[in-house]
């Protein structure tokens, strides 16, 4: 094993579960019809991949920079 591949982090595989999850996901977003539908399916996905507080920061953020501009 070379050093570069000792200094990886590995990422666990996904369950079957999970990987049901996500596609349940990205079919629902295609088929999302208004704006407010898919904020929602957003925001549940980043909770899914456990990023959803910092997401909504960040969103946050960009909002209010959005607004001095």
């Amino acid at each position: 094993m070379t050093d570069y591949e000792e200094k990886l982090i590995r990422s666990p595989e996904p369950s079957l579960e999970q990987l049901v999850d996500g596609t349940e996901f990205m079919v629902c977003m295609t088929e999302a019809s208004t704006e407010s539908e898919r904020s929602k399916r957003i925001s549940e996905f980043e909770d899914f991949l456990g990023i959803g507080d910092e997401a909504s920061k960040l969103a946050q953020e960009q909002k209010a920079k959005a607004r001095i501009l």
